[in-house]
């Protein structure tokens, strides 16, 4: 079983060794390439320190795009052979958060301070070429604005107020709702053979229209301080959701158009920033301090790992950081995780997940220091970049 989101909607053309967006291609975590692991297991190919915050990083033709710090905040195009500096774009924004979307040459970002706005940058330069104030949140948003812009055919959408939709052109608004923002990326879905798009707000979720911005329905989830930053999972007409700080999981019907609850565990059952992944009928994810797969007709864990921390698929491989900076690559099957290779960025409070690009896996801490580990064999020819400035 696949997760019908993203990928069977967006207009995006993307190569081997991109990574454009906040979990992959597929904004799912999950990346249909063979990953030949090295024989002598992994290792780092070069480092560099950019700044507090937890923003992870998206790979195109050889740049890599990230939220950095220098002497202001703001973005960064860095080599991502090498770690050289491309460019650096300043910013206001607040902590670093959200992660850069890159499409058609052009990068996208959501900043995160108290006035949010949505920002469209040149890829090959840096410069400005839109920015759009978007509606302040209704609720106390006590951790700013961290969910990544979804890019999906003519649009930018943002989890801010109820949910923005920009042309992602001119930055002109499309549709927009007052509303209490959450901390996840908005995450498309097909449902009666239209486009829609799910909205993790900070007390409940929101199913839109993704064209028209209209409301499909709502699922009630007001966690403490607002923290909802685990993308949902949805498949066929079933949606995942997952938090912490007073939640857990659920599993949720939507096959009417509202919503009806299958399951849920609470007393920590979910986990309060990892979003997990489907695979082959399970879902792979986190509770608290474990590593899960779950059975989906009942929530139940078929397994489970120590650890928490990020998972990404890479083909029949399982790439797990743990947050203390561990990295497992194994498979995985309802009969449990084989594990293949270990591991480390050498590095504690990873909270993001990491991005891959043509065998390369790199992760940023919240402090700030982004290590690249090679973890497998190179697809393509690494591309010629101009000289750091």
């Amino acid at each position: 079983m696949k997760i019908l989101t993203a990928l069977l909607l967006t207009a995006t053309t993307t190569f081997a060794g991109d990574w454009p967006f906040f979990r992959g291609p597929n904004r799912n975590g999950t990346l249909d390439e063979k990953l030949e692991l090295l024989p002598g297991g992994p290792k780092k190919t070069w480092e560099v320190q950019i700044g507090d915050g937890n923003g992870g990083i998206a790979v195109v033709a050889g740049r890599a795009y990230v939220g950095a710090k220098k002497g202001g905040e703001g973005v960064a195009c860095l080599d991502a052979n090498t770690d050289n500096e491309i460019w650096f774009r300043p910013i206001d924004t607040w902590s670093l958060d959200p992660t850069p979307a890159v499409e058609s040459g052009k990068v996208y970002v959501l900043t995160s301070n108290a006035a949010p706005h949505a920002i469209c940058l040149d890829a090959a330069d840096g410069r400005v070429i839109w920015d759009r104030e978007l509606p302040k949140s209704t609720g106390d948003r006590q951790y700013g604005h961290a969910g990544s812009a979804l890019v999906w055919q003519d649009l930018v959408i943002l989890n801010a107020g109820g949910g923005v939709a920009l042309n992602k052109v001119t930055g002109e608004v499309a549709w927009t709702h007052p509303g209490f923002p959450g901390l996840a990326t908005p995450v498309l879905f097909t449902w009666k053979n239209k486009p829609w798009v799910a909205i993790f707000g900070g007390d409940k979720l929101i199913a839109r229209d993704a064209r028209s911005g209209r409301e499909l329905f709502q699922i009630p989830w007001a966690t403490d301080l607002a923290v909802n930053a685990c993308d949902p999972i949805i498949f066929g007409e079933k949606i995942f959701l997952c938090s912490d700080y007073g939640f857990g999981r659920a599993l949720f019907d939507f096959s009417s158009g509202q919503p009806k609850q299958l399951w849920e565990h609470r007393n920590r059952g979910g986990h309060a920033f990892s979003t997990g992944l489907l695979h082959d009928g399970s879902i792979y994810c986190f509770t608290a301090d474990h590593f899960v797969c779950l059975d989906p007709a009942n929530g139940q864990p078929r397994w489970r790992e120590h650890g928490g921390g990020s998972v990404l698929l890479i083909g029949d491989k399982c790439v797990r950081v743990r947050s203390r900076g561990d990295l497992i690559i194994g498979r995985v099957s309802p009969e449990g995780f084989a594990e293949l290779q270990t591991g480390s960025f050498d590095m504690s409070e990873i909270k993001n997940a990491p991005a891959y690009a043509n065998g390369r896996l790199i992760a940023r801490n919240e402090k700030g220091r982004v290590v690249c580990l090679q973890i497998g064999k190179p697809e393509i020819a690494a591309p010629h970049l101009p000289a750091a400035r």
